[in-house]
């Protein structure tokens, strides 16, 4: 009788041990999800992070980094360095790329441009609270500013969905 009950107890511990193996491995969903969304935000993080450390460096036309930049060539180089994504190198190419948005539902990381929506002369990273990044002049360099109506982007892209 001792055997029968040392194996009916022998059965109800790999009962528990399979059932707790089975429950660990069972994939969830929405943790997948969440980590989908959640690797997005933190490359629109990464970008913002990124473009405001550029702040004080040098304008200079057709440089793409790390020590001057023109308008297009900040903006690929920080989603090249911070969310490893290649933009096309020109501004009038980069508007090209990902979704419109509107100027009321901006999140950081979203492209800005200047000038018509289908030509585009400028383009700027949001960073959030209203502000963004653009290396604007040869005499400014690369600079952080509130959006005004004195200079409004005519565009905004989202690139990081």
């Amino acid at each position: 009788m001792s055997f029968r009950r040392n194996l009916v107890k022998f059965a109800a511990v790999l009962s528990v041990f399979f059932t707790g193996i089975s429950f660990i491995n069972v994939p969830n969903q929405t943790q997948t999800v969440h980590a989908a969304e959640q690797s997005t935000t933190e490359k629109r993080e990464a970008v913002a992070d990124l473009a405001k450390k550029q702040v004080g460096k040098r304008y200079v036309y057709g440089a793409t980094g790390p020590s001057a930049f023109d308008c297009s060539g900040l903006t690929q180089y920080v989603y090249k360095k911070a969310a490893n994504k290649t933009l096309p190198r020109t501004t009038y190419t980069q508007v090209n790329k990902g979704k419109s948005v509107s100027m009321k539902n901006l999140k950081k990381g979203d492209l800005l441009f200047w000038g018509s929506t289908s030509s585009p002369y400028h383009v700027g990273i949001y960073i959030g609270n209203n502000k963004y990044v653009h290396a604007a002049t040869p005499g400014q360099g690369v600079v952080e500013q509130t959006l005004s109506s004195y200079f409004y982007p005519s565009a905004a892209k989202r690139v990081l969905n």
